[in-house]
């Protein structure tokens, strides 16, 4: 006799047999390696694989005017509290360097402002020229960033860090040298005592903070959303702005048309960049942002939401704790999982994600 057990018993097993056959057919889907049972769902990540890529390209946009010498030199010297991480996790980076007048190929193409700089060093006795383009691989790194950093205090007094940006990033000479890579990660630092007006046009709007010819602060995500293949929840970029923050950094650098850098400080803040103050050390500030650099890079995103209390993240098989310090940590927004301190994976690290999901695909 079919008892109502039985017929209980025959829907749970034909129920099985059909979620099994829909997690095989599924393994098949997408490019990361992955296995799937009724209960759980993992996914392995490698970062030399395209799902985890370790290549970061850092474009630094250097406030070339009369009162930068003294911030240019600070970044200089503390070059090696920037760099450290970068060569300890065996990054794949390149660094280049623009300055606050830019832009103004914008309007001159001929004048060859936007491409990148450089400049000569020596050592031994024996003067060398910069590359335009920094890798871990360049002879004598160090002394040659500070070459290419240096940019003087000649240039216009209508810093426009924002539009130098897209103008250096949209050069087709840049572009041809190989920066930025379309698979790299791509962070953007802005250096600067004054605040970005910029827009179409020759004419200062300085302090026209209203004025609505001014590009707008979206308009440069929109352009970096594009240029780096990235969406609002899942961005592969970031700004950050060392800059005047407050008034006492204003007051205490002898103010003299300084500015607080409010639009450049908004875009940074659009794109989870840091905020560094002129008036901090500046040692300290390039080592957070580097560090945020890493963590932003180094984010993974899941195919599925876990459910709560079931994600587990191993490094090389070893288990990472739950820690925004020195662990990870989990973002519920865009479903990623970003590491933290010490825990951040080096370049070629396995990462395996495992964890509940909470829904059937």
């Amino acid at each position: 006799m079919f008892t109502a057990k039985m017929s209980k018993l025959f829907t749970q097993s034909r129920t099985a047999s059909l979620l099994l056959i829909m997690a095989v057919f599924s393994v098949g889907c997408g490019s990361r390696n992955m296995s799937f049972d009724l209960l759980s769902e993992s996914a392995t990540f490698n970062q030399s694989a395209a799902e985890v890529n370790g290549k970061i390209d850092i474009l630094w946009v250097i406030d070339n005017s009369g009162s930068m010498q003294t911030s240019q030199q600070a970044i200089a010297a503390n070059f090696q509290r920037f760099i450290d991480r970068f060569e300890q996790n065996g990054f794949d980076f390149q660094i280049a360097v623009t300055a606050s007048d830019a832009y103004k190929d914008d309007f001159n193409a001929s004048l060859g402002m936007a491409v990148y700089k450089n400049g000569t060093y020596v050592v031994d006795g024996i003067t060398y020229t910069a590359p335009k383009i920094l890798t871990k691989d360049t002879p004598n790194l160090e002394q040659a960033f500070i070459a290419n950093i240096l940019r003087g205090i000649n240039g216009s007094g209508d810093e426009r860090t924002l539009q130098s940006m897209r103008s250096a990033l949209n050069n087709q000479t840049n572009i041809e040298m190989g920066f930025p890579r379309s698979d790299a990660y791509l962070s953007v630092i802005m250096l600067s005592d004054e605040d970005d007006f910029s827009w179409n046009g020759t004419g200062s709007k300085e302090n026209q903070y209203n004025d609505p010819a001014l590009y707008t602060l979206q308009s440069y995500v929109d352009f970096l959303d594009v240029k780096t293949g990235s969406t609002s929840t899942n961005r592969n970029y970031n700004i950050n702005s060392i800059a005047i923050q407050d008034s006492a950094c204003q007051n205490a650098l002898g103010n003299n048309g300084r500015k607080i850098a409010i639009r450049q400080n908004g875009l940074a803040s659009l794109t989870a960049g840091i905020l560094a103050s002129l008036c901090a050390d500046f040692g300290a500030s390039l080592a957070t942002i580097s560090n945020k650099i890493i963590e932003l890079s180094t984010q993974f995103y899941l195919e599925r939401t876990p459910s709560e209390g079931s994600l587990k993240v191993f490094v090389g098989g070893q288990a990472v704790p739950v820690d925004s310090s020195n662990g990870y940590s989990y973002n519920a927004t865009n479903n990623s999982i970003t590491f933290h301190g010490t825990a951040v994976p080096a370049a070629g690290s396995q990462i395996t994600v495992s964890y509940l999901p909470t829904g059937l695909r």
